[in-house]
């Protein structure tokens, strides 16, 4: 399950730092590492945290501008709406209603 308040403890792990990789953040939240991680991928997916450095399994992030934003307003309890929308890729029929696909 996705937790807004376990996504505001690993942002806030990014205050008074430039950069974060996930072990740093797992210390400093004192969550599971598979959470913390789990998060990161969403977090990079909805834009919040960008990866700088990459070499093989070292990452390093730094919270974008929307990261920022994000946490600012939860710290205020501002509510954080989630907007789905249509996407400019192009999916098989088959991935887009759920259908078994077999191969």
């Amino acid at each position: 399950m996705f937790y807004m308040s376990t996504l505001k403890r690993i942002l806030e792990a990014f205050v008074n730092r430039e950069v974060l990789n996930p072990g740093e953040a797992v210390v400093i939240t004192s969550l599971p590492r598979y959470e913390v991680l789990a998060y990161f991928h969403i977090m990079e997916e909805l834009d919040l945290i960008e990866c700088i450095y990459s070499r093989g399994s070292h990452k390093v992030y730094q919270l974008t501008d929307k990261g920022k934003e994000v946490l600012d307003g939860m710290k205020e309890g501002k509510i954080i709406d989630v907007v789905v929308r249509e996407s400019d890729m192009q999916f098989p029929e088959s991935v887009r209603t759920g259908d078994k696909v077999t191969v």
